[in-house]
């Protein structure tokens, strides 16, 4: 009953309000569907059942300490100084609330470099976790480094051995497979007496698939396959299934698609539970550790600000969808450091978590998305398509023949050639770049050397940088001409007639650099042609209604070109007439500018006419 007295609303009370809504439209509009073909649906009233709570729960020990607040730590020089800074900004991290470290250090760095590095640090109370990587001398100074304390490593670090994944993002294939050489020296060898429980040797790391431009369901199955592949090496060097599965980590990707992740994050544990157990293990130990990260490909370099929106959204999805540990990005991450010391991108990093956990209580919860029919509909979805990726994967030699094949960068970039083809037509949306950008936001530094792929691997393809390299351009030319370049938009009509298509139209060149000038509430083709003139400029858009335009368009397009205009376009819906369009193209019209369109090819053909390329 409502507080009203009547009766609860239902489906059917919903449906009538979403026809009267939709005026004669289908409902099938409202539904959309993912890059895996999962479809998203506008209203649940059922789901599939829900899997076995050992197969997505977190670890129950969540519910007293939270998830691992880890933040990622890394040089590629072993310089004293570069070792003094990095050791102070761990330092000021762990005593402001992080409570684990990820570490990328230089190949070769031995035990005396790990011990100066850790100064202070102690590693049996707070975890520290080797970021991927296939260098077994590193792995073995970590090791070596907690023998020498005499303290041993804390439950929850990680050596972060990955050849598989290392080759796969390098290009370089490791000297020697898994099995006969990592598995051998650090599980099966001497050094096995040095491994405590809850320490990972090996970790998956599909967030490098996912920044190279994976969709969820082929990160899921690829990452499944290597954890296989890793499983394999283990029980075929003497190690227990059980003990096996419990040396094997997963790094998986967040992003702001909030309940995409929770559900990717659910499938990848219900995926490897069904591997562990059928491979004769224990429920217990087929829980799988995750350690979600924020995906650098959602970074943009412009309006980095907005990262921090993108960096919550992803740090809740985490934390609902029960990571062990999750490590938020700075908002600068992409775009250089918004502070000479760094820290205020570690700092807001590493508070939106400390929010999350103390201030919501968001890991009070083992499964805090379990039961919504929304999320188990994806969640399933999402691990049979994930499952179908891992069988394709097995049933072609494994993950090392397709990596050694290429098959997963093809299949990668082809992913990516498909995501592309949204973003320039701006159906998937990017805030602060190819929607709502800010013109005068300051140019951000090069990116790091370090983001740059190495020959022959796997690139990290951010999703801003085709509307990003339009900007460069224009900053470029703004640089040398010493002005932004412009374009004058001759808005006709009154406001109401002209204000959606001109904000539209704002927007859409902001996105490429380009400034907007122009009058509003020309009232004939002679003003029009007088202020365009008056104006300077070369290039013009014309906005306004289909009705106004019907008046005046095609006298205003002519007027424009006889004054000058070089470039002129026209913004306008996908369903102004086809008639009215070819009016305009013989008046003088060179472009029709609306929704769906190649935004950037669009906007690199008005840079050409400004002389920008």
């Amino acid at each position: 009953m409502t507080p009203g007295g009547g009766p609860p609303a239902g489906a059917d009370d919903w449906m009538a309000l979403v026809e009267q809504t939709l005026r004669g439209r289908d409902l099938a509009e409202l539904a959309s569907t993912t890059r895996d073909g999962v479809t998203i649906q506008p209203l649940y009233t059922d789901g599939p059942e829900r899997p076995a709570a050992a197969a997505v729960t977190a670890d129950p020990r969540r519910l007293e300490a939270g998830w691992d607040v880890r933040q990622y730590h890394g040089t590629a020089a072993a310089t004293a100084d570069a070792i003094d800074r990095l050791r102070a900004e761990m330092e000021q991290d762990l005593a402001a609330g992080v409570t684990s470290l990820e570490l990328e250090v230089p190949a070769g760095f031995d035990v005396d470099g790990l011990d100066a590095l850790l100064d202070g640090v102690d590693v049996a109370a707070t975890p520290v976790a080797l970021a991927p990587h296939a260098e077994l001398d590193v792995a073995e100074a970590l090791m070596a480094l907690a023998a020498r304390r005499g303290e041993g490593l804390a439950p929850g670090s990680s050596l972060g051995i990955d050849p598989l994944g290392e080759w796969a993002r390098s290009g370089r294939r490791p000297d020697r497979a898994p099995a006969e050489a990592w598995t051998a020296s650090l599980v099966a060898g001497p050094g096995a007496s040095r491994l405590g429980p809850g320490i990972r040797v090996f970790v998956v790391d599909a967030v490098r698939y996912s920044d190279a431009g994976a969709t969820e369901a082929q990160a899921l199955g690829w990452a499944t396959s290597t954890g296989v592949a890793y499983l394999r090496g283990l029980v075929e060097a003497g190690v227990p299934v059980d003990a096996a599965a419990g040396l094997i980590g997963f790094r998986l990707a967040a992003t702001a698609d909030q309940f995409v992740t929770i559900a990717a994050l659910r499938a990848a544990r219900v995926m490897w539970a069904r591997v562990v157990t059928a491979s004769g293990g224990s429920q217990q130990t087929a829980r799988q550790y995750q350690h979600a990260v924020t995906a650098s490909h959602m970074y943009s370099r412009r309006d980095p600000w907005v990262n921090l929106l993108r960096g919550a959204t992803t740090a809740l999805a985490a934390g609902v969808a029960g990571a062990d540990a999750v490590t938020v990005l700075p908002f600068d991450h992409a775009s250089g450091a918004a502070d000479p010391d760094r820290a205020l991108g570690r700092r807001l990093a590493r508070n939106t978590q400390l929010l999350l956990l103390e201030e919501s209580y968001l890991a009070r919860a083992t499964d805090p998305a379990g039961g919504s029919f929304y999320v188990e509909s994806v969640t399933e979805q999402l691990a049979s398509a994930g499952w179908r990726v891992f069988q394709d994967i097995e049933a072609s030699g494994g993950i090392e023949t397709i990596i050694g094949e290429g098959g997963l960068a093809a299949a990668m970039a082809e992913s990516w050639r498909s995501r592309l083809g949204a973003l320039r037509t701006r159906s998937e949306r990017l805030t602060g770049v190819s929607e709502f950008p800010l013109l005068d936001e300051p140019a951000p530094e090069a990116l790091a050397e370090s983001e740059a792929p190495d020959a022959g691997g796997l690139p990290v393809r951010r999703l801003a940088e085709p509307f990003e390299d339009l900007r460069d351009a224009a900053d470029r030319y703004r640089m040398a001409s010493g002005e932004r370049p412009a374009v004058w938009v001759a808005a006709l009509g009154s406001v109401s007639d002209h204000s959606a298509r001109t904000t539209w139209a704002q927007n859409l060149l902001a996105a490429g650099g380009v400034e907007s000038r122009g009058a509003a509430g020309l009232d004939s083709p002679i003003a029009a042609a007088a202020d365009f003139a008056a104006s300077g400029l070369t290039a013009a858009v014309i906005t306004g209604s289909d009705d106004i335009y019907r008046l005046r368009g095609s006298g205003t397009a002519n007027a424009l070109a006889e004054s000058g205009a070089i470039f002129v376009a026209l913004a306008c819906d996908p369903g102004t007439p086809a008639e009215l369009l070819e009016e305009f193209r013989s008046a003088g019209v060179d472009e029709v500018w609306r929704d769906g369109m190649d935004a950037v090819a669009a906007l690199e053909r008005l840079h050409r006419a400004l002389g920008l390329a």
